[in-house]
Protein backbone atom coordinates (compact mmCIF):
# COMPACT_ATOMS: atom_id res chain seq x y z
CA UNK A 1 0.00 0.00 0.00
CA UNK A 2 1.70 3.64 -0.75
CA UNK A 3 -0.18 7.00 -0.09
CA UNK A 4 -2.60 6.89 -2.39
CA UNK A 5 -4.72 4.21 -1.35
CA UNK A 6 -5.57 7.12 1.30
CA UNK A 7 -6.94 8.86 -1.38
CA UNK A 8 -10.24 6.62 -1.26
CA UNK A 9 -10.79 7.92 2.30
CA UNK A 10 -11.14 11.84 1.09
CA UNK A 11 -13.67 11.05 -1.71
CA UNK A 12 -16.00 8.02 0.87
CA UNK A 13 -19.19 9.60 2.32
CA UNK A 14 -17.47 11.19 5.52
CA UNK A 15 -14.79 13.16 3.97
CA UNK A 16 -15.70 13.69 0.35
CA UNK A 17 -15.22 17.30 -0.93
CA UNK A 18 -18.05 18.86 -1.37
CA UNK A 19 -19.51 21.23 -4.26
CA UNK A 20 -18.45 25.15 -3.87
CA UNK A 21 -15.59 23.96 -1.87
CA UNK A 22 -11.60 23.72 -2.16
CA UNK A 23 -9.28 21.79 0.08
CA UNK A 24 -5.51 20.63 0.08
CA UNK A 25 -4.66 17.44 1.10
CA UNK A 26 -1.01 15.89 2.52
CA UNK A 27 -0.99 12.05 1.96
CA UNK A 28 1.80 10.96 3.80
CA UNK A 29 3.42 7.46 4.23
CA UNK A 30 6.67 5.71 6.56
CA UNK A 31 7.36 2.35 5.81
CA UNK A 32 9.65 3.78 7.23
CA UNK A 33 10.79 5.89 4.32
CA UNK A 34 8.33 9.08 4.49
CA UNK A 35 6.89 10.21 1.44
CA UNK A 36 4.63 13.17 1.28
CA UNK A 37 2.07 13.88 -1.35
CA UNK A 38 0.55 16.98 -2.01
CA UNK A 39 -3.13 17.39 -3.56
CA UNK A 40 -5.48 20.49 -4.51
CA UNK A 41 -8.79 18.80 -4.65
CA UNK A 42 -7.78 16.16 -6.95
CA UNK A 43 -4.64 17.47 -8.72
CA UNK A 44 -1.35 16.69 -7.81
CA UNK A 45 0.42 19.94 -6.93
CA UNK A 46 3.52 18.52 -5.03
CA UNK A 47 5.48 16.39 -2.85
CA UNK A 48 8.26 16.42 -0.20
CA UNK A 49 11.64 15.41 -1.23
CA UNK A 50 13.32 13.91 2.21
CA UNK A 51 16.41 13.79 0.24
CA UNK A 52 16.96 17.66 -0.01
CA UNK A 53 14.31 18.32 2.62
CA UNK A 54 12.02 20.71 0.47
CA UNK A 55 8.62 20.33 -0.72
CA UNK A 56 9.01 20.14 -4.73
CA UNK A 57 6.40 20.96 -7.47
CA UNK A 58 5.18 18.23 -9.67
CA UNK A 59 4.71 17.85 -13.28
CA UNK A 60 1.15 18.84 -13.28
CA UNK A 61 1.91 22.66 -11.81
CA UNK A 62 1.72 25.18 -14.31
CA UNK A 63 5.27 26.75 -12.66
CA UNK A 64 7.94 25.14 -14.31
CA UNK A 65 10.13 25.93 -11.37
CA UNK A 66 10.84 22.37 -9.19
CA UNK A 67 10.95 23.85 -5.44
CA UNK A 68 7.71 25.70 -4.49
CA UNK A 69 8.46 28.94 -2.74
CA UNK A 70 6.40 28.57 0.64
CA UNK A 71 9.52 28.99 2.62
CA UNK A 72 10.43 26.83 5.73
CA UNK A 73 6.87 26.86 7.38
CA UNK A 74 5.73 23.51 5.30
CA UNK A 75 8.86 21.63 5.96
CA UNK A 76 8.23 22.14 9.57
CA UNK A 77 5.32 20.88 9.18
CA UNK A 78 6.07 17.67 7.18
CA UNK A 79 9.07 17.10 10.12
CA UNK A 80 5.95 17.21 12.74
CA UNK A 81 4.20 14.89 10.73
CA UNK A 82 7.13 12.40 10.15
CA UNK A 83 7.48 12.74 13.77
CA UNK A 84 4.34 11.90 14.77
CA UNK A 85 3.74 9.34 12.38
CA UNK A 86 7.24 7.34 13.43
CA UNK A 87 6.04 7.47 16.67
CA UNK A 88 2.29 6.20 16.37
CA UNK A 89 3.77 3.36 14.23
CA UNK A 90 6.35 1.96 17.32
CA UNK A 91 3.64 2.38 19.30
CA UNK A 92 1.35 0.00 17.13
CA UNK A 93 4.44 -2.17 17.10
CA UNK A 94 4.87 -1.89 20.92
CA UNK A 95 1.16 -2.41 21.50
CA UNK A 96 0.00 -4.82 19.39
CA UNK A 97 3.54 -7.24 19.78
CA UNK A 98 4.06 -6.79 15.51
CA UNK A 99 7.26 -8.44 14.36
CA UNK A 100 10.25 -6.09 13.95
CA UNK A 101 11.68 -7.87 11.30
CA UNK A 102 8.32 -7.51 9.51
CA UNK A 103 7.18 -4.52 6.98
CA UNK A 104 4.45 -2.46 8.60
CA UNK A 105 2.86 1.16 6.96
CA UNK A 106 1.72 4.37 8.79
CA UNK A 107 -0.83 6.21 6.97
CA UNK A 108 -2.42 9.59 7.39
CA UNK A 109 -4.31 11.72 5.41
CA UNK A 110 -4.37 15.37 6.84
CA UNK A 111 -5.70 18.94 5.16
CA UNK A 112 -8.23 21.37 5.35
CA UNK A 113 -11.52 22.74 3.30
CA UNK A 114 -12.07 25.99 2.55
CA UNK A 115 -15.36 27.77 1.02
CA UNK A 116 -15.13 30.19 -2.35
CA UNK A 117 -14.87 32.93 -0.62
CA UNK A 118 -12.05 31.77 0.89
CA UNK A 119 -13.44 30.85 4.77
CA UNK A 120 -11.96 27.85 6.11
CA UNK A 121 -14.35 24.99 6.86
CA UNK A 122 -12.46 22.19 8.21
CA UNK A 123 -9.19 20.57 8.78
CA UNK A 124 -8.86 17.28 10.20
CA UNK A 125 -6.30 14.10 10.51
CA UNK A 126 -6.96 10.65 9.55
CA UNK A 127 -4.13 7.99 10.56
CA UNK A 128 -4.34 4.20 9.31
CA UNK A 129 -2.00 1.57 10.66
CA UNK A 130 -1.57 -1.75 8.11
CA UNK A 131 -4.20 -0.83 5.90
CA UNK A 132 -7.01 -0.41 8.40
CA UNK A 133 -8.46 2.94 10.16
CA UNK A 134 -6.87 3.49 13.60
CA UNK A 135 -8.43 7.76 14.98
CA UNK A 136 -9.44 10.89 13.54
CA UNK A 137 -9.56 14.19 14.41
CA UNK A 138 -11.87 16.87 12.32
CA UNK A 139 -12.31 20.51 13.47
CA UNK A 140 -15.46 21.81 11.28
CA UNK A 141 -15.42 25.43 13.17
CA UNK A 142 -17.60 25.00 15.26
CA UNK A 143 -16.64 22.30 17.59
CA UNK A 144 -13.76 19.17 17.51
CA UNK A 145 -14.62 15.45 16.75
CA UNK A 146 -12.66 12.97 18.18
CA UNK A 147 -12.96 9.29 16.44
CA UNK A 148 -11.35 6.12 17.03
CA UNK A 149 -11.52 2.80 15.42
CA UNK A 150 -13.70 0.07 17.62
CA UNK A 151 -10.58 -1.96 19.60
CA UNK A 152 -8.39 0.24 18.83
CA UNK A 153 -6.80 0.07 22.06
CA UNK A 154 -4.01 3.40 21.36
CA UNK A 155 -6.24 6.11 22.86
CA UNK A 156 -5.97 10.00 23.91
CA UNK A 157 -6.09 11.15 27.10
CA UNK A 158 -7.68 14.53 27.76
CA UNK A 159 -4.76 15.94 27.59
CA UNK A 160 -3.67 14.53 24.66
CA UNK A 161 -6.86 15.85 23.17
CA UNK A 162 -6.77 19.31 24.31
CA UNK A 163 -3.21 19.92 23.20
CA UNK A 164 -4.21 18.51 19.77
CA UNK A 165 -6.52 21.11 19.29
CA UNK A 166 -4.56 23.88 19.94
CA UNK A 167 -2.42 22.47 17.61
CA UNK A 168 -4.71 22.66 14.35
CA UNK A 169 -6.80 25.14 15.58
CA UNK A 170 -4.39 27.75 16.57
CA UNK A 171 -1.84 26.49 14.26
CA UNK A 172 -2.39 23.92 11.72
CA UNK A 173 -5.16 25.73 10.41
CA UNK A 174 -3.87 28.89 9.75
CA UNK A 175 -0.71 27.54 7.75
CA UNK A 176 -3.11 25.07 5.36
CA UNK A 177 -5.12 27.52 4.47
CA UNK A 178 -2.58 29.96 3.19
CA UNK A 179 -0.96 27.11 1.58
CA UNK A 180 -4.62 26.18 -0.15
CA UNK A 181 -5.05 29.74 -1.53
CA UNK A 182 -1.36 30.35 -2.65
CA UNK A 183 -2.09 26.62 -4.70
CA UNK A 184 -5.25 28.07 -5.71
CA UNK A 185 -4.06 30.97 -7.20
CA UNK A 186 -1.62 28.95 -8.96
CA UNK A 187 -3.91 26.51 -10.66
CA UNK A 188 -6.54 28.04 -10.88
CA UNK A 189 -6.64 27.26 -14.69
CA UNK A 190 -6.86 23.84 -13.80
CA UNK A 191 -8.75 23.65 -10.74
CA UNK A 192 -11.65 26.57 -11.71
CA UNK A 193 -12.29 25.03 -15.10
CA UNK A 194 -15.93 23.35 -16.34
CA UNK A 195 -15.44 20.49 -18.56
CA UNK A 196 -19.24 19.51 -20.08
CA UNK A 197 -19.76 15.60 -20.11
CA UNK A 198 -20.18 13.89 -23.19
CA UNK A 199 -23.72 11.00 -22.52
CA UNK A 200 -24.15 8.09 -24.75
CA UNK A 201 -25.79 4.45 -23.95
CA UNK A 202 -23.89 1.19 -24.36
CA UNK A 203 -26.10 -1.41 -25.18
CA UNK A 204 -25.24 -5.07 -25.20
CA UNK A 205 -27.21 -8.32 -25.65
CA UNK A 206 -27.15 -11.17 -22.38
CA UNK A 207 -28.45 -14.44 -22.07
CA UNK A 208 -32.04 -13.15 -19.71
CA UNK A 209 -31.75 -10.50 -21.38
CA UNK A 210 -30.07 -6.92 -22.34
CA UNK A 211 -27.59 -4.83 -20.14
CA UNK A 212 -28.25 -0.83 -20.86
CA UNK A 213 -25.66 1.26 -19.87
CA UNK A 214 -25.37 4.67 -19.33
CA UNK A 215 -22.01 6.38 -19.33
CA UNK A 216 -20.99 9.84 -18.94
CA UNK A 217 -17.67 11.16 -19.97
CA UNK A 218 -15.14 13.59 -20.18
CA UNK A 219 -16.07 15.97 -17.74
CA UNK A 220 -14.74 18.37 -14.70
CA UNK A 221 -14.81 18.68 -11.96
CA UNK A 222 -15.60 15.29 -10.96
CA UNK A 223 -18.64 16.05 -8.97
CA UNK A 224 -21.61 14.81 -11.14
CA UNK A 225 -25.12 14.07 -10.67
CA UNK A 226 -26.09 10.65 -12.77
CA UNK A 227 -29.93 9.23 -13.44
CA UNK A 228 -31.73 6.70 -15.62
CA UNK A 229 -35.29 7.11 -16.62
CA UNK A 230 -37.64 4.47 -17.32
CA UNK A 231 -40.39 6.84 -19.51
CA UNK A 232 -39.65 9.17 -17.44
CA UNK A 233 -40.15 7.74 -13.99
CA UNK A 234 -36.83 6.94 -12.16
CA UNK A 235 -35.35 3.25 -12.08
CA UNK A 236 -35.68 1.64 -9.23
CA UNK A 237 -31.86 2.36 -7.58
CA UNK A 238 -31.25 -1.08 -6.26
CA UNK A 239 -31.93 -2.34 -9.58
CA UNK A 240 -28.84 0.00 -11.09
CA UNK A 241 -25.74 -0.57 -10.56
CA UNK A 242 -23.53 2.44 -10.11
CA UNK A 243 -19.50 2.39 -10.88
CA UNK A 244 -17.33 4.37 -9.36
CA UNK A 245 -16.04 8.29 -10.41
CA UNK A 246 -13.13 7.20 -12.43
CA UNK A 247 -10.31 9.03 -13.95
CA UNK A 248 -10.36 9.26 -17.79
CA UNK A 249 -6.47 9.40 -17.89
CA UNK A 250 -6.51 12.99 -19.56
CA UNK A 251 -7.19 15.09 -16.39
CA UNK A 252 -11.13 14.75 -16.85
CA UNK A 253 -13.60 11.74 -15.42
CA UNK A 254 -16.46 9.27 -16.22
CA UNK A 255 -18.53 7.26 -14.46
CA UNK A 256 -21.58 4.85 -15.51
CA UNK A 257 -24.54 3.36 -14.24
CA UNK A 258 -25.53 -0.49 -15.39
CA UNK A 259 -28.86 -1.82 -15.39
CA UNK A 260 -29.78 -5.45 -16.76
CA UNK A 261 -33.32 -5.91 -18.76
CA UNK A 262 -35.12 -8.98 -19.03
CA UNK A 263 -36.27 -9.86 -22.33
CA UNK A 264 -40.02 -9.06 -21.76
CA UNK A 265 -39.18 -5.81 -20.92
CA UNK A 266 -37.31 -5.33 -24.25
CA UNK A 267 -40.37 -6.53 -26.07
CA UNK A 268 -42.37 -3.21 -23.90
CA UNK A 269 -40.25 -1.20 -25.86
CA UNK A 270 -39.00 1.46 -23.05
CA UNK A 271 -37.80 4.89 -23.31
CA UNK A 272 -35.02 4.99 -21.07
CA UNK A 273 -33.56 8.20 -20.64
CA UNK A 274 -30.08 9.08 -19.29
CA UNK A 275 -29.64 12.80 -17.31
CA UNK A 276 -26.96 14.13 -15.82
CA UNK A 277 -26.22 17.53 -13.53
CA UNK A 278 -22.71 19.14 -13.81
CA UNK A 279 -21.39 22.59 -12.70
CA UNK A 280 -20.59 23.08 -15.95
CA UNK A 281 -24.06 22.84 -17.45
CA UNK A 282 -26.76 25.64 -17.61
CA UNK A 283 -29.57 23.20 -17.54
CA UNK A 284 -29.58 19.03 -17.25
CA UNK A 285 -28.13 16.79 -19.99
CA UNK A 286 -30.48 14.24 -21.37
CA UNK A 287 -29.90 11.56 -23.91
CA UNK A 288 -32.70 8.78 -25.10
CA UNK A 289 -32.29 5.24 -26.25
CA UNK A 290 -35.57 2.74 -26.93
CA UNK A 291 -34.90 -1.14 -27.32
CA UNK A 292 -36.52 -1.44 -30.56
CA UNK A 293 -33.73 1.53 -32.32
CA UNK A 294 -30.84 -0.63 -30.24
CA UNK A 295 -31.09 -4.29 -32.37
CA UNK A 296 -28.07 -3.59 -34.57
CA UNK A 297 -26.06 -1.82 -32.33
CA UNK A 298 -25.86 -5.06 -29.87
CA UNK A 299 -22.68 -7.28 -28.89
CA UNK A 300 -24.31 -10.52 -29.76
CA UNK A 301 -22.84 -12.69 -27.15
CA UNK A 302 -21.98 -16.56 -27.99
CA UNK A 303 -22.39 -19.29 -26.17
CA UNK A 304 -19.45 -21.53 -24.81
CA UNK A 305 -21.22 -24.51 -26.31
CA UNK A 306 -21.19 -23.16 -29.41
CA UNK A 307 -17.06 -21.98 -28.99
CA UNK A 308 -16.60 -25.34 -27.99
CA UNK A 309 -18.39 -26.76 -31.31
CA UNK A 310 -16.58 -24.49 -33.48
CA UNK A 311 -13.24 -25.16 -31.77
CA UNK A 312 -13.93 -29.51 -32.16
CA UNK A 313 -14.59 -28.88 -35.90
CA UNK A 314 -11.63 -26.98 -36.66
CA UNK A 315 -9.43 -29.72 -34.99
CA UNK A 316 -11.24 -32.16 -37.08
CA UNK A 317 -10.21 -30.38 -40.07
CA UNK A 318 -6.93 -29.50 -38.62
CA UNK A 319 -6.48 -33.33 -38.46
CA UNK A 320 -7.60 -34.39 -41.56
CA UNK A 321 -5.45 -32.41 -43.55
CA UNK A 322 -2.64 -33.31 -41.94
CA UNK A 323 -3.19 -36.87 -42.68
CA UNK A 324 -3.92 -36.01 -46.30
CA UNK A 325 -0.94 -34.63 -46.32
CA UNK A 326 0.93 -37.31 -44.95
CA UNK A 327 -0.81 -39.93 -47.35
CA UNK A 328 0.25 -38.05 -50.17
CA UNK A 329 3.36 -37.14 -49.22
CA UNK A 330 3.65 -41.30 -48.57
CA UNK A 331 2.44 -41.61 -51.95
CA UNK A 332 4.74 -39.89 -54.01
CA UNK A 333 7.33 -41.46 -52.29
CA UNK A 334 5.85 -45.00 -53.44
CA UNK A 335 5.77 -43.62 -57.08
CA UNK A 336 9.05 -42.25 -56.75
CA UNK A 337 10.72 -45.63 -55.66
CA UNK A 338 8.88 -47.74 -58.57
CA UNK A 339 10.11 -45.15 -61.15
CA UNK A 340 13.77 -45.82 -59.58
CA UNK A 341 13.01 -49.59 -59.88
CA UNK A 342 12.17 -49.61 -63.52
CA UNK A 343 14.81 -47.42 -64.30
CA UNK A 344 17.19 -49.85 -63.02
CA UNK A 345 15.26 -52.92 -64.90
CA UNK A 346 15.74 -50.83 -67.76
CA UNK A 347 19.32 -50.32 -67.35
CA UNK A 348 20.23 -54.21 -66.73
CA UNK A 349 18.35 -54.83 -70.30
CA UNK A 350 20.65 -52.36 -72.06
CA UNK A 351 23.71 -53.75 -70.39
CA UNK A 352 23.11 -57.35 -71.22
Amino acid sequence: RNEFSLFKIIFSSKWKICTGRHSLWALGSYIPEFTVVLMLDDIQVGYYDSKVNQVMRTSTASDHKAELNLGQEPVNVLRDIYSSMRKRLNLVKHRFNLTIDGVHVQQRVTGCEVLEDGQPALIMFRDGSNGQDADSLLYNMTHFTYAVREGWEIQWDALKKTSFQMLYSNIYLSFCVRTLQHFLECEKHLVMRRVKPRLRFITRQVVSGGQVTCLATDFYPRHINLSLLRDGQPVDEGSVRVGSVLPNGNGLYQVRKMLMVGEKELQRKHNYTCEAFHLSLDNRLRINWRAESSYSHRVHSISPLVVLMLAAVLLLLLVLRRKRRKERSEGVATETQEQVGESEQSDDLVTS
